[in-house]
């Protein structure tokens, strides 16, 4: 539908009938889960709504209008719908949008956001807001947006909250108009756990008057479903604090490893930065890309630093993909007996046939020596291989395959046959039924024949963890923890001290967001974290390294030499997308003890 007629059309969510002419609206009833004019992404089920039944989402999915994109020309038009919301403790949730960020579509918002309250967001080349009430778990509100030429406002049952005034009408895009979330295209994104119901446009500026006169009280309220118990990755007995108030490291050494230069060097996309110290010298690789990412263009590339980081040699090429069709992208190293490692990740087209190749530094000449594929179905690695008690070593990743948002890609491991880095076992990672989407990016730590797996989510901005007792031949199913951890790939090992960490994200409140970069460590001997730093923030005036008001420090590695921690991670600078600059902090070892 690409235009509103002068009829009123009725849109049930699992039918389409006429009702009398009236004024140009149109209505979603919501009263079923299967529908030619509404698709799902993800799971939902049936509840008792406003009139009749609503639709539940689970806090994965979302709802997505198809052929709606256009109605949205006219400067002015009002949309209002029934929301009950289940948590508040949630990153953003959307309860209806027409956004598209990945492809630069962004109009306008409304949402339970992070604090809880109600608030509409408007794209003015930056997003305005009107913020609304607390919403109430459990209980039915009718939350909507009047649009004018040169205002928007909000309003939360049949009450107006707020006026903001807009810079020029809303460009019109060709988002879709989604409920219960955001579909970036294919990925889902700021889910909604609750219900909707009765869904309304209508191709005109209603008055308070008219809102007023639609709204009627709902006194019913839902039970709030009890959520299984976290798994306890977080020490609960630690506080743990907002973004702004955790502690800042010292003494951190910053370096940059490859700054983003594409007007001089002509590459775009840059990320999955991995680090090895072999024989005195320091190695760096990372996935480069003259393209878009997760094209058919990406290269696997190195420098080599002499004075451990402060300057770098020039690019190098471990394999740009020579076969038809294929690309070859980030991976890992691993500096064993004498021999440096690597492995990564790869794909045909567009992320098809993912799989892992092997290289061998050729010291003689510099040259990176390919040994195949040794992993298939999927298999990317993501941290370095880790030895084990039993002989072998152990190398977390993630089984991928052409992205889609609204499904679970699994964490794997790969176990190898001793110091015979050609021939590795595959260990897919069960996930748990709670678990509907995932990309799960992993990391890991072990405790003897104990391993613990840290994943990346989708649902929700935690890490996901399961658990091995047999040197990660088998594995508990990934579930989400208590700890907050943005939604990127995390790096995690053992210190000399004996303590855990994890380099990714993590504080209170901070929902998705990749900044700041941050360090949760444990005590020694302990396999729960009870402190978090702060490694580095947006802003880094005065030091090495691209300084913004709001950037991305994202996809970390990390690795221990001589009483220090050398972490390397991405930075977008601020620009959008994986535009990023290869980075590296140096921390001393010391500076992260917890007694």
């Amino acid at each position: 539908m690409n235009t509103i007629a002068r009829v009123s059309i009725l849109l049930l969510f699992g039918g389409v009938s006429l009702a009398a002419p009236a004024e140009d609206s149109v209505r979603w009833s919501l009263d079923a889960v299967d529908s030619s004019d509404i698709e799902l992404h993800g799971n939902a089920r049936a509840g008792d709504g406003v009139d009749r039944t609503c639709v539940v989402l689970d806090g994965q999915s979302t709802l997505e209008v198809k052929g709606f994109e256009s109605a949205f020309e006219p400067d002015e038009f009002t949309f209002m719908i029934w929301v009950n919301p289940y948590s508040l403790d949630r990153d953003q949730q959307m309860i209806a949008a027409k956004n598209r960020y990945s492809m630069d579509d962004r109009e306008w918002s409304l949402m339970v956001d992070r604090d809880g309250r109600f608030r509409l967001y408007l794209w003015q080349g930056r997003w305005l807001t009107v913020e609304g009430p607390q919403a109430q778990p459990g209980r039915w509100h009718q939350v909507g947006l009047v649009m004018k030429r040169d205002r928007a406002e909000l309003f939360v049952d049949g009450a107006i909250n707020g006026t903001v005034k807009l810079d020029h009408p809303i460009r019109s895009t060709g988002a879709p108009l989604t409920f219960g979330g955001v579909n970036d295209d294919g990925q889902i994104r700021q889910t909604l756990l609750g219900a909707l119901d009765e869904a309304q446009f209508v191709s005109r500026a209603l008055t308070p008057n008219e809102i007023a006169a639609q709204y009627r009280p709902v006194t019913a309220t839902h039970p709030i479903p009890k959520p299984a118990p976290p798994y306890p990755l977080w020490d609960p007995a630690a506080p743990l604090p907002e973004a702004d108030a955790l502690p800042q490291l010292t003494d951190v050494e910053f370096h940059v490893i490859k700054k983003w230069d594409k007007p001089r060097d002509g590459y775009t996309f840059l990320h999955g930065v991995s680090l090895a110290w072999h024989k005195g010298r320091l190695f760096a690789s990372f996935g480069h890309n003259r393209g878009a990412e997760n094209t058919v263009t990406e290269e696997a590339q190195c420098r080599v630093s002499d004075d451990g980081g402060k300057t770098w040699g020039p690019l190098q090429v471990i394999d740009a993909g020579e076969e038809e069709n294929l690309a070859v992208s980030h991976g890992v190293f691993l500096s064993q007996n004498d021999t440096l490692w690597a492995f990564h990740g790869a794909y045909y087209g567009r992320m098809d046939r993912i799989h892992t190749r092997a290289y061998r530094l050729d010291e003689a000449t510099g040259d990176w020596e390919p040994l195949g594929i040794v992993l298939q179905r999927g298999f990317w690695p993501m941290n370095q291989p880790v030895p084990m008690g039993d002989g072998n070593w152990i190398m977390p990743g993630f089984l991928g395959k052409r992205y889609s948002g609204d499904k679970a890609f699994p964490a794997a491991v790969a176990i190898s046959h001793g110091d015979d880095f050609t021939r590795w076992d595959l260990v897919p990672i069960p996930v748990d039924n709670t678990v509907k989407r995932m990309w799960g990016e992993s990391s890991l730590f072990a405790d003897g024949k104990n391993v613990f797996n840290l994943a990346r989510y989708g649902g929700a901005a935690v890490a996901l963890a399961a658990t091995s007792e047999d040197y990660g031949r088998t594995w508990s199913a990934s579930r989400p923890s208590n700890l907050p951890m943005a939604t990127s790939k995390p790096a995690a090992g053992v210190l000399s001290t004996g303590q855990r960490y994890l380099v990714c994200t993590t504080a209170e409140d901070n929902g998705g967001k990749r900044t700041p970069l941050t360090i949760a460590v444990s005590r020694p001997n302990e396999n729960t974290f009870s402190r978090v730093f702060v490694i580095r923030r947006s802003v880094h005036r005065d030091q090495p390294g691209e300084s913004a008001e709001q950037l991305s420090l994202s996809y970390p590695c990390a690795i221990e030499h001589e009483g220090k921690l050398y972490v390397g991670y991405s930075n977008n600078g601020g620009r959008r997308g994986n535009l990023n600059s290869a980075e590296l902090a140096v921390i001393p070892v010391e500076a992260l003890r917890v007694r």
